[in-house]
């Protein structure tokens, strides 16, 4: 009897668990990348020379020294932070608020798009070309898994990988901002520093991997 309840209790917590991963933990990453995406990622004493990872995506491509890395990559956690909503938005059962959701992803993802007037030449400039294509992909990719329930669908540890894939991507600008740091110095005459916005996208990739990491311990054999 006694064992019936423990493996009952367990059963519940291995229930229990993924759902406040899937309702409120990786939701809450996915809007910090968002939030640290938009916070100052550039700090400096100066206002007008304080960046965002929004507004390196545009400045590293002007800046000296700084094609150490790809410009367009600082949109990785813009990206990933849509494309993890997309996959959360399946649980939704109902269509129109599922496909809201989407809608609001999909607006997400095409912040990524190339500001006017380049966007309207953007598909033949190399200098947009990748931004405009990955973030129409996106934007694609968000009403297809919306359309066709493809987080629901999908094994649930091919949507683990899914979902730790985009928060390993949304690192990669974390080391690209590092990189170019010492060109932007450059350019200032001035140190900067490392802002809340890179602070924040750590945390959030710390927080997504971590929660998917984590596994509720296997019940014991009974003897």
């Amino acid at each position: 009897m006694q064992t019936d309840a423990k493996l009952c209790g367990l059963k519940t917590n291995t229930t229990l668990y993924p759902m406040i991963v899937a309702r409120f933990i990786v939701p809450a990453a996915a809007l910090l990348l968002l939030i640290g995406h938009f916070a100052p990622w550039v700090a400096h004493k100066t206002a007008a020379l304080t960046l965002s990872a929004h507004e390196l995506a545009v400045f590293t491509h002007f800046t000296p020294g700084a094609g150490v890395f790809l410009n367009q990559w600082f949109y990785l956690p813009l990206w990933a932070a849509a494309l993890a909503g997309a996959l959360l938005a399946g649980d939704i059962p109902d269509r129109i608020n599922r496909m809201l959701a989407a809608v609001g992803c999909a607006a997400v993802a095409s912040l990524g798009m190339p500001g006017y007037p380049q966007i309207l030449t953007a598909f033949r400039n190399p200098d947009y070309q990748l931004q405009f294509f990955i973030s129409l992909a996106v934007i694609i990719l968000i009403i297809v898994i919306a359309l066709l329930r493809l987080g629901q669908r999908v094994r649930p540890h091919m949507r683990v990988i899914a979902i730790a894939t985009l928060f390993t991507l949304s690192a990669v600008p974390l080391a690209g901002y590092l990189a170019v740091k010492p060109a932007i110095e450059q350019l200032y005459n001035d140190p900067v520093g490392i802002g809340a916005g890179w602070w924040l996208t750590l945390f959030a990739v710390i927080l997504g991997l971590a929660s998917i990491a984590i596994r509720v311990p296997r019940p014991a054999r009974p003897s």
